[in-house]
């Protein structure tokens, strides 16, 4: 998959190219129907975003925590469904104030367009002037073709990232991995921490979680990951560990694998998914309590 960033950029493509437009956070599965939709035979099949969020601009209060917050694992799901071209512009005040038309023109003078697929409920340009009519409209006096894809329905909810991040939050696991066609994952390098699980008999892979990434309900999940062609399965606690005394609390993975020397991987990019919420994280009257309920836990898994 070939990555840009600009308009002008796109002039090294000499094939004209389907494009997905969206901000595709989680590349879920109502994602997935839009960017398959991007078709059009003897063409390359693009996705056209923004980075960062559109409100971390325009509203940054309101700017939405991020089920994909590294920008290397939405490129490797991207590149999954067959994308060949990636456009990620720069999202500025400048950008934002941009009309619909003079997008479209910036885009179609910079790319020979085949066709623009989006969902209904896209908007882009000023003010999101720009709607999936008006681009239907486009598509027919510029010649391409416009591909406009319904809201996909899990179990008469409509499937978006923000519905995935609630369910998330509320620990109802089971609906946002239905929702993302896969188990939602936490990625980051593996880092030393305290110790202090692997003196209780449990060593853990250490992830500090992004301040900019959505997280689940803190708890207990089971998990599951992959390294050198290995499929191994664990536990791992989401949280701040209100067990233990720390001067900075943030929310960290903490995942154990049993038939892993975590050990020998520190530093290595480790992405973790989760298979099944066990219990919620909760403060221990002590240690000793804590590494009995971590005994359970274990046992609940495996």
């Amino acid at each position: 998959m070939h990555i840009y960033h600009s308009f002008t950029q796109l002039i090294d493509i000499k094939q004209p190219v389907h494009w997905a437009a969206g901000f595709f956070d989680g590349v879920h599965e109502g994602h997935k129907r839009v960017i398959e939709s991007a078709n059009t035979p003897g063409s390359l099949r693009g996705v056209l975003c923004f980075s960062p969020h559109p409100l971390a601009v325009l509203r940054p209060e309101h700017a939405p925590l991020l089920l994909t917050p590294t920008p290397a694992e939405k490129y490797r799901l991207l590149e999954e469904l067959g994308v060949d071209v990636l456009l990620e512009l720069p999202f500025t005040a400048e950008l934002a104030e941009m009309p619909p038309l003079l997008f479209l023109d910036a885009l179609c003078s910079a790319s020979q367009v085949a066709g623009i697929s989006v969902g209904s409920n896209w908007h882009f340009g000023k003010h999101g002037a720009g709607n999936a009519h008006f681009l239907t409209q486009q598509a027919t006096q510029r010649g391409f073709r416009a591909c406009v894809n319904d809201m996909l329905l899990h179990k008469n909810e409509v499937v978006c990232s923000s519905a995935i991040r609630r369910h998330l939050a509320e620990g109802n696991l089971h609906i946002a991995n239905a929702m993302l066609g896969r188990p939602f994952s936490i990625c980051g390098t593996v880092e030393h921490g305290q110790k202090l699980a692997r003196k209780l008999g449990f060593p853990t892979a250490n992830i500090a979680v992004p301040a900019i990434a959505a997280t689940p309900a803190h708890g207990v999940y089971s998990v599951q990951t992959k390294l050198n062609g290995t499929l191994y399965t664990g536990i791992a606690n989401i949280g701040t560990r209100p067990t233990i005394a720390e001067n900075l609390k943030i929310t960290r993975l903490e995942a154990h694998f049993p038939t892993w020397n975590q050990g020998e991987f520190y530093g290595t990019e480790l992405r973790v998914e989760l298979l099944r919420f066990i219990r919620p994280e909760r403060k221990f009257a002590s240690v000793d309590e804590l590494r009995a309920q971590i005994e359970k836990d274990i046992s609940a898994c495996f």
